[in-house]
């Protein structure tokens, strides 16, 4: 009996065994494939999906199908967190008009469109192929966005796909909710109908990012708590993901798509501001493996599924099927086509600042794949709705070539409209960094003639290091012709250069706050505050206001303690967290005005070496260093001012208490390393102090 009732479970861990071993087998041969990973992946579950239909298979392959739980409830939660998480919030509210403009009222056109199409040429009345144009109408970039990284295609064009499809998954939802609605009470679409489902929309809409931000918010100092330890980490925010999609979706009966979506992206600003550098990039690494896992049984089941509900049986016994799906694919390509080249002409001509040119238009038209939502739609459908077997086949039908069709293609349209070719910022650093890792390498291979290997008796042969001494300071040679040309393009402009100079040092000064945070020399507020102030000054810079202001930014964040601070003093005046606080803003402020200080001189240091090493013409550097050579004689000027002895002092002695602790931690660390002691001996001795 025991045996009897494990086998069922053994069966299906064997299954996801398999699957796990096609992915990775997979993701191997993407190699020598042009196909996209997600592209194989459904090939691969098509194949599975027709020996599942065998006798051999059959049992092997019966639990191995897609679900409208399965899909909404456990897949379709990590992968809107992860994205949410990752996606630059900046960058996502800065094209806020073009993407919820698709999303929202592009989507409901494009529901008008296919289903008024569907309702003229297909068995499918008006009601049902309105649902059919809702639950279509949703996109599904995984297999775009990935393509997009490889090619090195602009950050701003995949912000605008995958903002979109976050958002209109949410309205898909619940469009088809509405519409579902009023083909079960029979009540049509009238004025009453459309009223109540537009106030049902935008309670779920604003309800769900309200919801998600509250959750954000509220379980942030449990993370903080958790920051040491990055696995407790990894498990409070999988909870977060699966918890506030539950919540929302279930239990109040919003999107939980916007609800998951809100939540990551608070989160990931406080990733971003609060996290040091070790423990973001371990959590991010974690959320691309769980993406990567439940992309890659998303994908495999979809082909499984596929195969499985008898989609290629179905073109053979149901001649009607045809043309149906040929009108669908029309009327799908249509719609899309209407709402982004119609919509984005609207957009450009009111949101001047948010214009997206044509050649985005063109990806975004042809990349607007359908997946997972789709399916988990169609497949919430009760087996008597009418036409239901239709409306399935008709959606396998544009998931599939939605799938080997455009996302094998967006590559080559990519290609044709030269988007990826990456911008020429980012054209100028990669030439910079391959001028400087030349350049060290050719100072390691003098040093290696000269001393030999290290901690080695063995003498290398001279001409061998001096064959390869002539080899990289040919390509060093290269490498700089290859820098000075593009400084000297005639799309790159005296000021062009200059923005390109400001944001390079931005970059180096965002990386001093980050260090010093790390290293816990500056506190949770002042790090956010100095992050925000390059923020700010990173966005002037793009705008071609130069030199970029720089306004008292940890003044304002600041102004919150304050508040608390004189709230404290007016209700308990003697109590100990009120002088604390008051302590800890002057210590702030002190250390807001001294890192500013202390940032000019590194960084001169720094932008010259870089400019040194790269034979550019160090004039260039003048304007810049010269701005932030006066921001250090105004911030010091601001010490001496708001800084008493008193505070410089304990400024002085929590600089060197954190020194002091920064050494002993590496060195404990080192020996950690080495096996010397353990992990759990050395967080020991960092609770005791040593």
């Amino acid at each position: 009996m025991i045996g009897m009732s494990l086998e069922p479970l053994v069966t299906i861990q064997i299954n996801l065994l398999v699957l796990l071993a096609v992915a990775c087998l997979a993701a191997i041969a993407r190699k020598w494939l042009r196909f996209p990973y997600s592209v194989v992946l459904v090939l691969v579950g098509i194949g599975a999906g027709w020996f599942g239909q065998t006798d051999a298979g059959r049992e092997f392959l019966q639990p191995l199908t897609l679900s409208h739980d399965l899909i909404l409830f456990v897949f379709v939660p990590p992968l809107v967190f992860e994205s949410a998480l990752n996606l630059d919030s900046r960058l996502l509210f800065r094209n806020l008009p073009p993407i919820l403009t698709l999303a929202g009222p592009g989507l409901l056109l494009s529901t008008a469109i296919v289903g008024g199409i569907l309702s003229w040429g297909t068995p499918l009345a008006l009601p049902q192929a309105l649902l059919f144009g809702s639950l279509i109408s949703a996109t599904d970039p995984v297999a775009v966005i990935a393509l997009f990284k490889e090619l090195g295609a602009p950050q701003r064009l995949g912000v605008l796909i995958e903002g979109e499809s976050l958002f209109n998954d949410a309205t898909a939802i619940v469009a088809f909710n509405i519409i579902l609605a009023a083909i079960a009470t029979g009540q049509g679409f009238g004025s009453a109908m459309l009223q109540q489902g537009g106030i049902n929309f935008l309670i779920s809409f604003v309800g769900g990012i309200v919801v998600g931000m509250v959750i954000g918010r509220a379980i942030q100092p449990l993370l903080s708590l958790s920051r040491q330890n990055p696995l407790v980490l990894f498990t409070l925010t999988t909870v977060i993901a699966y918890a506030t999609f539950l919540l929302a979706e279930a239990g109040l009966h919003i999107s939980g798509v916007l609800a998951v979506v809100s939540a990551g992206m608070t989160l990931g600003r406080y990733k971003n501001d609060q996290l040091k550098t070790e423990v973001r990039h371990a959590l991010g690494e974690f959320w691309e493996y769980v993406a990567f896992l439940a992309n890659s049984l998303l994908f495999l089941l979809m082909g499984i599924t596929v195969a499985g509900l008898g989609f290629f049986q179905a073109l053979g016994q149901w001649p009607v099927l045809w043309g149906a799906m040929g009108l669908t694919l029309v009327a799908i390509l249509l719609a899309r086509g209407v709402a982004v080249f119609g919509l984005m002409a609207v957009v450009n001509r009111c949101s001047p600042r948010s214009v997206v040119p044509v050649s985005y238009q063109f990806v975004s038209f042809w990349g607007g794949l359908r997946g997972a939502v789709c399916l988990a739609l169609v497949l919430s459908l009760e087996a008597t709705f009418p036409q239901r077997d239709l409306l399935l086949m008709l959606t396998l039908a544009v998931v599939l070539f939605t799938l080997l069709v455009p996302a094998t293609t967006i590559a080559t349209l990519l290609h044709r409209l030269q988007l990826d070719i990456p911008p020429l910022f980012e054209r100028l650093n990669l030439a910079l960094a391959r001028v400087l890792a030349k350049h060290k390498a050719l100072i390691a291979m003098s040093e290696l003639a000269v001393s030999g290997l290290t901690n080695s008796s063995m003498v290398l042969d001279p001409d061998i290091v001096r064959a390869y001494q002539q080899h990289h300071q040919g390509a060093l040679t290269l490498a700089q012709q290859e820098l000075s040309g593009l400084l000297q393009h005639s799309t790159l402009t005296a000021q062009t250069r200059q923005q390109w100079i400001w944001l390079l040092a931005l970059s180096l000064e965002r990386q001093v706050y980050q260090e010093s945070y790390d290293n816990a020399y500056i506190s949770e507020e002042l790090f956010a505050a100095l992050r925000s102030l390059v923020e700010f000054k990173r966005d002037e810079v793009l705008a071609g206001h130069l030199p970029p202001t720089h306004p008292p930014v940890y003044s304002t964040v600041s102004d919150w303690g304050a508040i608390s601070l004189a709230l404290g003093k007016r209700l308990c005046p003697k109590a100990g967290w009120v002088k604390q606080q008051h302590v800890r803003l002057q210590l702030d402020t002190c250390l807001y005005w001294g890192v500013t200080e202390y940032l000019a001189q590194p960084l001169e240091q720094h932008l010259q070496q870089l400019f040194q090493d790269s034979r550019i013409d160090p004039d260039l550097l003048q304007p810049c260093l010269a701005q932030y050579r006066t921001w250090q004689q105004q911030a010091h000027q601001r010490l001496i001012q708001e800084a008493s002895p008193e505070r410089l002092r304990q400024l002085e002695e929590l600089i060197s208490e954190k020194v002091a602790e920064e050494s002993e931690q590496d060195t404990l660390k080192k020996w950690v390393e080495i096996g010397a002691i353990s992990s759990a001996t050395q967080r020991a001795l960092k609770q005791s102090s040593i």
